[in-house]
């Protein structure tokens, strides 16, 4: 018996004696939060196969208006190299923003965009898929009203997804002649 009391008196003479709960701080508050990622942008060109989704790193705050700049720059060269062209009239200014709310947006077309289908349909795409990022509606819930002229008659418009495809809107119709800028 006495070497069971031995690591007993062990223990005892640690050192450590009962002082009952110590403060330690606030309580636990979760866990970090996380770095933000880096924004996107999407913005929509043409291919063969129809209008596509490319992803752009943001310089700042996701925003329509930032996304419809991006459009206005066309495809990078990867992206010319990968067959993606736009219709959007490069030296046009780019549309702008009067108005969002909730799976909606007003958008201002400037003059000199001409009258292309697939450009409209890109702008379409670019500005439902902005605000589907920033409000969780569905890219084809989204109206877009486009304005040609302040005051003007407004075009409401949905971007048309190819359902099953993957590839993003379904391509255009034939735009044979219509594509003129």
């Amino acid at each position: 018996m006495p070497l069971v009391l031995a690591p007993l008196a062990l223990v005892g003479a640690c050192g450590i004696t009962d002082s009952g709960p110590a403060r330690a701080g606030p309580p636990a508050a979760g866990l970090p939060e996380p770095a933000r990622p880096a924004d996107v942008v999407h913005v929509y060109f043409s291919s063969p196969l129809g209008l596509e989704r490319v992803s752009r790193l943001d310089r700042g705050p996701n925003s329509l208006q930032d996304a419809l700049k991006r459009l206005r720059e066309g495809p990078d060269e990867a992206e010319r190299a990968r067959g993606l062209i736009s219709f959007v009239p490069p030296d046009a200014p780019a549309p702008t923003v009067t108005g969002q709310r909730r799976g909606s947006v007003d958008v201002l077309v400037p003059r000199g965009w001409g009258t292309s289908r697939t450009a409209l349909r890109q702008l379409v795409c670019t500005a439902a898929d902005a605000v589907r990022t920033a409000d969780g509606t569905r890219i084809g819930e989204v109206d877009v009203r486009v304005r040609r002229t302040p005051g003007g008659a407004t075009d409401t418009r949905r971007c048309e997804l190819n359902p099953g495809s993957g590839r993003g809107p379904a391509p255009p119709e034939s735009n044979k002649g219509a594509e003129t800028t």
